[in-house]
């Protein structure tokens, strides 16, 4: 990649402003990561990408201290929080506020930014200007170890512009010529990669489920019996997991939409976790993509690749809490959905009454197909 900066810069300029790429599907045609992609732009001069507008692009590597830095993301006022996988994406405006650590976990927890960050897993991390039009879109980007995308931030045109050139001033890191090493990507926790599961008692599988008491809970349980999560539902049975279509799952967003239900909607990946709540309003297919397209939020959902849709219930010192999971071909976690609810409180009824029914109809639209 070193050889090539000049090649990839111009392929990125090219393909961007002709071929309208994102960033993500220029990384994949160049055959390199998306972190590849932007470190290719460091040491560009703002003279030189001045220059080159609308073509702009030029990054300034960051500093590994993301708390530190994140912590003063709320001076930037409103701006675009955006957290994705392979197959889901979560967008989100609001401000950065206010953000903390638990033990080794970042936390946002404003009324409209909602994230859990996973800062081990956060490798490099860039400031990044690119020429959008006639504008200047600028933003912070946070890769892992693989060179994958954990986190990103947007300004939005009533950003302060002048707060991002200062905190660009107090984290660039003092190396500052292209060039990084990205470690080789391993498929992680695919069910086609994953080692059989340990021989264990079904009943007592049941049982240490039935014992749950939180929802967090439910990663050890699975671990301790050798699972991942798609061989969990599928080996639990329908007492706490049912498979749904892609049918039913327009049918929970559709409902949702119109019975004004809130929701919690999650999008994450190894590096983070981000999460809407609230009511939706706009639904939107275009191709393979499922939308909500709402002022100050957007999730993207590609359906083609969601092949494993569950509702589950787990149950919790209040009561079972029912989820709707989508996950992708190899089991991983596309978006999790819930009904609204404060910790302590139970589960809305609405939203149980939803997600079951909408399993009810499917139920009898199988029945009436077998006729």
């Amino acid at each position: 990649m070193c050889s090539q900066l000049n090649d990839i810069r111009q392929s990125f300029s090219s393909l961007r402003v002709e071929k309208k790429l994102r960033h993500r599907e220029i990384a994949k045609f160049l055959k390199i990561t998306e972190a590849e992609l932007i470190d290719a732009h460091v040491g560009v001069s703002k003279l030189a990408s001045m220059k080159s507008s609308p073509h702009l692009a030029r990054a300034t590597r960051l500093k590994n201290t993301w708390f530190e830095m994140l912590s003063q993301f709320e001076s930037l006022g409103k701006v675009l929080s955006l957290t994705r996988n392979e197959y889901g994406v979560l967008e989100k405006e609001g401000i950065y506020q206010p953000v903390s650590m638990q033990g080794d976990i970042g936390l946002v927890l404003g009324t409209s930014i909602d994230l859990r960050l996973f800062y081990k897993h956060w490798e490099f991390g860039y400031a990044f200007e690119q020429g959008k039009g006639e504008a200047l879109q600028r933003s912070f980007q946070f890769f892992d170890e693989f060179g994958v995308a954990v986190h990103k931030v947007f300004l939005l045109p009533e950003s302060d512009h002048d707060y991002f050139d200062e905190l660009i001033d107090q984290f660039s890191d003092p190396h500052q010529d292209p060039c990084i090493q990205i470690q080789e990507p391993v498929t992680l926790d695919a069910p086609t990669q994953q080692k059989e599961p340990y021989a264990f008692s079904m009943e007592t599988f049941r049982e240490d489920w039935r014992e749950l008491k939180d929802t967090h809970d439910f990663h050890s349980l699975i671990k301790r019996y050798g699972l991942n999560r798609l061989q969990a539902l599928q080996a639990i049975g329908s007492e706490f997991a049912n498979q749904l279509t892609k049918d039913s799952m327009r049918r929970v967003f559709e409902i949702a939409k119109n019975d004004l239900i809130p929701l919690m909607i999650f999008v994450g990946n190894r590096g983070a976790i981000q999460i809407h709540h609230g009511v939706i309003h706009r639904l939107v297919e275009a191709k393979s993509w499922f939308n909500i397209l709402d002022p100050g939020f957007n999730l993207h959902l590609d359906i083609n690749h969601i092949s494993n849709i569950w509702l589950v219930r787990k149950p919790t010192q209040d009561g079972i809490v029912t989820s709707m999971e989508l996950l992708d071909d190899d089991g991983q976690m596309v978006a999790f959905v819930f009904g609204e609810r404060t910790p302590g409180q139970p589960e809305m009824p609405a939203w149980r009454q939803l997600i079951e029914g909408v399993l009810e109809e499917q139920g009898n639209i199988e029945l009436c197909e077998l006729d």
